[in-house]
């Protein structure tokens, strides 16, 4: 008995911190991306067989977060297109010394970092959907071209980190695109359907 009260006690200290994340309100202001814990990814689906994924390392989140009216909130964002990130240089075959990533990253069939050195994107809309959920218009700039795009947004909970002292809110966006839109030539390797996912947690300034 003493040993299943240990055990319940122990998982009550566990669970306890994931509980209270959406125990109170998030404070409206600004918040910037903790980039240790945010991520964006790119996937497509290559040769018709299989999601092909990479990933961007080097990109910058701000929030105005607006928790009485979310429609108020607006989200601004940039990439830097040359920070690229495939498991090609990992899992190449011994002797290949090709440079994918730098490919990706400056080729002119793709991101053209040299002349295009940023990807942005700035809201425009935002909209309920649910309790936690909603969905976010915004102006996608890349490859010198602006064009609209809709991301599936869930709001995942916040909390106050007693470490930094402040605020923190996790939220997931998730969408499709075609990279034609874009100037990107059509077919080859990776279909033009394109997903993107962005996973942050963003701290209050």
């Amino acid at each position: 008995m003493r040993h299943l009260l240990a055990v319940a006690a122990a998982a009550s200290f566990i669970s306890a911190p994931a509980l209270a994340q959406g125990s109170t309100q998030a404070p409206a202001g600004q918040y910037a991306v903790d980039k240790t814990h945010a991520s964006v990814n790119w996937k497509g689906l290559h040769q018709g067989l299989s999601w092909y994924n990479a990933r961007f390392t080097n990109f910058d989140i701000q929030l105005t977060f607006d928790p009485a009216d979310v429609t108020k909130s607006k989200v601004t964002a940039t990439i830097d297109p040359k920070s690229i990130e495939t498991d090609f240089e990992k899992t190449r075959p011994a002797g290949n010394t090709e440079e994918f990533n730098a490919e990706l990253a400056t080729g002119e069939r793709f991101f053209n970092a040299g002349k295009f050195p940023q990807i942005t994107f700035a809201s425009t809309a935002i909209t309920k959907t649910g309790a936690n959920t909603g969905k976010m218009t915004g102006n996608l700039t890349f490859l010198g071209v602006t064009k609209p795009v809709t991301l599936d947004v869930t709001y995942i909970g916040n909390r106050n980190d007693p470490r930094l002292k402040k605020h923190k809110v996790g939220f997931q966006a998730v969408g499709t695109i075609n990279k034609t839109t874009w100037g990107l030539a059509p077919g080859g390797s990776i279909a033009d359907e394109v997903k993107i996912e962005i996973n942050a947690e963003l701290i209050q300034k």
